[in-house]
This record gives C-alpha cells, structure tokens and sequence, in this order.
C-alpha cells in the first residue's frame, strides 16, 4: 500500500458487497496444470492497487482449485511492482502440489506485457479436529469495540488524511488506541483494532479466507510509526508492501468481533518486519500475519 498527503482523486466507499464482488472472480481458461482467472481493480487514490485486495484474489483464485475439502493453512506473497488500478487483472494459477490432505498453489498476477506483478503461494489442507489444538499467544487486554470509533469516524473531513483512510470499509475498523495518523502517539511498538464485516459473509470457506487476508494489510506497520515517534500521514511519509505472510490456525469468520493485535518486531535501513494475530470473538487465535515493508517518515514539528 502506498499513499500520500493529498489525493489525485476521491477514494469512493467500498461496502462488503463491492468487496465480494471483486471476490467473484471470472475463469478465463485452463490447461493441465495452470487455471487463468480474471479480477476486476478496486479505485484507489493513487496508481496502484491496496495490497489486501491483491492477497485476497490470489488466495481466493488459488482456492477455487483446491478440493473443496481443504481450507487454507498459510500464504507466502512477495509484491514486486506496482498493480495499476484502471484495467483489469489476469491471474494465473499453477497447481503445483496436490494429495489427498494438502495441496500447493502459485497465484502470479501478470500485466499485459507478461511481466509478473505479484505472486503467492499458498498451502490448502483437511482439518483434523480429532488433533490437539494450543497457542502460546493471548489477545491483549483491550477495551471492546462497543464504544470505539469507526476508523471512517475519526477524520471524516480533516484533509490532512488521505480519503483512501476515511471512506467506508466493508469491515468494521475501530482502532483501541488513536491511530497515529497526523501526530506521534505515545512510543509503543504495537496496537490493537477490532474488526468485523459489516454484514454476515456467506457461507463460502474461502471467500471467509479471503476477506480476512484482505483485513491484515490495513494496519500491520503502523507500529512502526509508533516506535519511531512519527506520524503515519505527515507530508512525505509512506509504506510500500514487500512480502506478506498467513498461517491460518483456524478458519476465519469476521461476520463477528475479531481482534487484531499487531506489533512491530524491527525497523532498520527503512524497513519494518511487523506481526499480527487475530483472535475470534472467543479470545480462539484464528491467524498470524506477518508483514516486511519499506517505511519512510519525516519529523514531525513539536506542536
């Protein structure tokens, strides 16, 4: 992701509908062992496209050859260039991988000069509920989302945010602490959001997959302005996406309350490496993302 102070264009709101819809993705075509797919972009206030739509259709084009027994497990992306945001996206997945209890895929987005843009793999398996479960990670003690503001709320006409981070989301976003967005915050190396989709989502294992790796690119580094006394939206600074990992301990479902703990492990040489784990409305840990960005920040005046 990458944005600036102003915007070349108003970012329009996106609902949960407009998400699932760029979720249904169209099959071009297919051979032995590759399925090409088509997503359509998502408006976005600068010239390339929100890296958590880009890790949502990957995931999602690669489930649609899973066997439909399997649930996704993890997903390692490396974004490469810049996704354009005015034509649509081909998508080529090669099933690399396949057994009865596991399977691997590689989704690449290719531009039309067959340059590859973005590329995940991810690995689909069978749960076995008959098998121990158990995590050594707790949710952060936090107050609930019942009395925070919606992410939309807190700015909705301070023009020192970009729009592309006051429009509707098609999740719920409520961060715990204020977000670090015009002025340094307390220093602290991690945060809390509390999210949630705005309706129910169906009742589609993947498409439930998909929406919560679309969640985990809105926050994961702004720990990292935290930690460096920044703010995330002063003239100059920016994040730019490089690899992004899942491991999903349990199948996601944001129809309810999910909390989103993320930290920022290291920042040197202008990059981040940043973790999150969401946990269900049950304190259940769902999954852990894991995020390496380039971060740039600018001081910021003593007010």
């Amino acid at each position: 992701m990458d944005d600036t102070l102003t915007d070349p264009v108003t970012a329009p709101a996106v609902t949960l509908q407009d998400l699932l819809g760029l979720l249904d993705l169209e099959r071009l075509g297919s051979t032995d062992r590759t399925v090409t797919w088509r997503g359509q972009p998502q408006a976005h206030p600068e010239d390339r496209m929100f890296g958590g739509l880009l890790l949502a259709q990957a995931l999602v084009a690669a489930g649609r050859t899973a066997p439909t027994t399997q649930r996704a497990i993890s997903l390692q992306a490396d974004f490469l260039e810049g996704a354009p945001t005015d034509r649509p996206m081909t998508w080529r997945v090669d099933l690399l991988t396949d057994a009865n209890s596991l399977s691997t895929r590689r989704s690449t987005l290719v531009a039309d000069d067959g340059a590859e843009l973005f590329t995940a793999t991810t690995r689909w398996a069978t749960t076995r509920e008959d098998l121990p479960s158990f995590s050594a990670v707790a949710p952060a003690d936090v107050p609930g989302p019942e009395a925070l503001a919606e992410l939309a709320e807190r700015y909705p006409d301070d023009p020192r945010i970009p729009s592309w981070w006051r429009i509707r989301r098609p999740v719920h976003f409520r961060h715990v602490e204020p977000p670090p967005y015009v002025a340094p915050e307390p220093t602290t190396d991690r945060q809390t959001a509390h999210v949630r989709s705005t309706d129910p989502l169906p009742e589609d294992p993947v498409l439930r997959a998909g929406v919560a790796a679309y969640v985990t690119d809105m926050s994961l580094l702004e720990p990292a302005f935290r930690a460096l006394g920044a703010a995330r939206h002063a003239p100059g600074s920016r994040i730019l996406s490089l690899t992004h990992g899942l491991t999903f301990h349990r199948e996601p479902d944001l129809s309810t309350w999910h909390q989103f703990d993320s930290r920022v492990g290291a920042v040197a040489h202008g990059r981040a490496y940043g973790v999150g784990e969401l946990f269900d409305d049950r304190g259940r840990h769902v999954l852990t993302a894991t995020q390496l960005g380039l971060v740039k920040t600018v001081s910021t005046p003593t007010q």
